[in-house]
């Protein structure tokens, strides 16, 4: 399959590298934290809560056109445990980080997008997935051209089971916004840790970003954890030396180990 590249935008990319190697944590755990809207801005960031089976509850409608959900998926409650249950201190800092927001909203101090991008991550944290669902969709009708509030809604659905409307929402972060690296990492681990034997797809993806930014490493990292997932260990050994090359003057000590472990179980 054809490999991927360029500068990436992120001061943090050649960690991602040696994570990917460090047991491929990256390929078997789901995300831990939805993006945050800017370091300037007062949003909350979360950490993505754990889905539970309790009553269903629809989401209230938000007054726009909600992200649509796959019909291949079913959500059995859209409410979990989030982050912050059961530490009253916690969930009182969420709710007045909620109270904050909303105050600010219209005010232009910030813009809605970003301010409801934080009530959907104070959300996550308290574990209301239709306030979640709702306040991200609140955030694409403002502007429907902007990745992020599709990043994190997708992380939202991945955490409530609904597996193809995340992988809908990631395509979304990549087609609205394809020169963001970031938006296309965030795809990769998730497709290939979700739909590891759906080559096809996984393929298409690795295309998409390669389209946009050529062989860049944290990409390539995926790509090579995928390949050795799937039993393809010549593969994945050419992409772990690719990062190599792509990586001068790094500390890819944890790389080589690894590319010895792949070539003693050829």
């Amino acid at each position: 399959m054809q490999s991927v590249k360029k500068p990436w935008l992120l001061a943090a990319a050649l960690f991602l590298v040696i994570v990917c190697v460090a047991g491929f944590s990256q390929l078997h755990q789901k995300p831990t934290q939805p993006l945050a809207a800017a370091e300037t801005s007062p949003l909350a960031t979360s950490t993505v809560p754990v889905a539970t089976t309790t009553t269903v509850k629809r989401p209230a409608s938000s007054g726009t056109q909600s992200f649509p959900i796959n019909p291949s998926d079913k959500i059995v409650s859209w409410d979990f445990k989030g982050a912050y249950a059961g530490n009253a201190d916690l969930e009182a800092q969420a709710a007045a980080d909620k109270a904050k927001l909303e105050a600010l909203m219209g005010t232009s101090t910030y813009d809605d997008y970003d301010l409801y991008i934080g009530l959907g991550n104070d959300d996550n944290l308290l574990g209301d997935g239709a306030g979640a669902y709702k306040n991200f969709n609140r955030s694409i009708s403002i502007h429907p051209k902007k990745g992020l509030a599709y990043v994190n809604l997708a992380h939202l659905m991945d955490e409530l089971g609904a597996y193809e409307t995340a992988a809908d929402a990631y395509s979304a972060a990549v087609s609205v916004e394809p020169g963001m690296l970031e938006y296309h990492l965030e795809r990769l681990k998730y497709l290939t840790r979700q739909f590891g034997a759906d080559t096809a797809r996984i393929i298409n993806a690795f295309a998409d970003a390669n389209k946009q930014f050529g062989d860049t490493a944290p990409v390539i990292a995926i790509e090579a954890s995928w390949l050795t997932a799937q039993g393809h260990y010549p593969e994945a050994v050419k992409a772990w030396e690719l990062v190599k090359t792509l990586s001068p003057g790094k500390d890819m000590s944890a790389v080589d180990a690894e590319i010895a472990r792949l070539e003693a179980k050829q």
